[in-house]
């Protein structure tokens, strides 16, 4: 064990700062499958975006590596919600002090990349074994990232700065007033829908239609990678080193997530 903190303090790396965020991820990885599965059941929405969450951390960490490997491939490299990247430093953002357009904008942007890997992620099939399962999650992750880099060159080519700056607002209060009103039709019933038919299409959007589910997942997605920055500026993880000399020493914490991933998909 020595030895291990000894050669992750020897990068740079505070050793702390890595277990803690290793421990928010594992924990909260754990809960929240064990929650989805014996209060949903398997293959829940919940579960379907945690799983979505581990493909996200993934395309983060496609990011990182293409910054790494050098300029010639900054064409491949495209804004990620949640996280600025200065240099050899990625920092979380910061929910508390940003303007509520920000957040707007974060969210939504969010919400359009889970989006994306729950569509890649329902489009390929689970796999019958680990390799196929390791094949078909990495193309998941390939296609959503490519997906993901169309979409936000679309916005820049496209959008004017008044429509960057409020749009977001306006979509998301959107998006969340429907998805709740939609919601209702779980929590008051059949009478509900009958009285406002509209609450009923809603309903059938969001949880019957196959695109509505996407969205719906994709929220959910959201609000789980929400919280977890939240969490993690919480117990003092602002910014993550990212230099090319240190991402060595994130290899274990890839292959448990990879675990992980494949755990939440088998066994929830």
């Amino acid at each position: 064990m020595e030895s291990i903190v000894s050669f992750i303090t020897s990068l740079g790396i505070d050793f702390d700062t890595f277990w803690k965020a290793a421990l928010v991820l594992l924990l909260g990885t754990f809960l929240m499958s064990v929650f989805g599965r014996f209060i949903f059941g398997k293959r829940s929405a919940l579960n379907n975006a945690v799983s979505s969450a581990f493909g996200i951390l993934f395309i983060y960490a496609v990011t990182v590596v293409l910054r790494s490997a050098g300029a010639q491939f900054s064409a491949l490299i495209a804004p990620l919600p949640f996280v600025t990247i200065s240099g050899d430093t990625l920092t979380l953002f910061n929910f508390a002090n940003a303007h509520y357009t920000v957040i707007c904008s974060e969210v939504l942007s969010m919400i359009i990349l889970s989006f994306l890997v729950n569509l890649a992620d329902g489009w390929l099939p689970r796999g019958k074994n680990i390799l196929t399962w390791t094949f078909f999650r990495c193309l998941t992750v390939v296609i959503a990232y490519l997906l993901h880099l169309v979409v936000v060159g679309l916005f820049a080519t496209y959008l004017t700065e008044g429509l960057v700056t409020y749009a977001p607002v306006v979509l998301l209060c959107l998006l969340v007033l429907l998805l709740l009103t939609g919601v209702l039709k779980i929590l008051v019933g059949a009478l509900l829908t009958t009285v406002n038919p509209i609450i009923g299409g809603l309903y059938t959007f969001f949880f019957a239609n196959v695109i509505g589910k996407q969205i719906t997942k994709a929220v959910l997605t959201t609000a789980l990678l929400s919280v977890l920055i939240i969490v993690l500026r919480y117990i003092g993880v602002v910014t993550i080193s990212i230099a090319s000399t240190v991402l060595v020493a994130y290899i274990p914490l890839i292959i448990i997530l990879v675990i992980l991933w494949y755990i939440v998909c088998r066994f929830f």
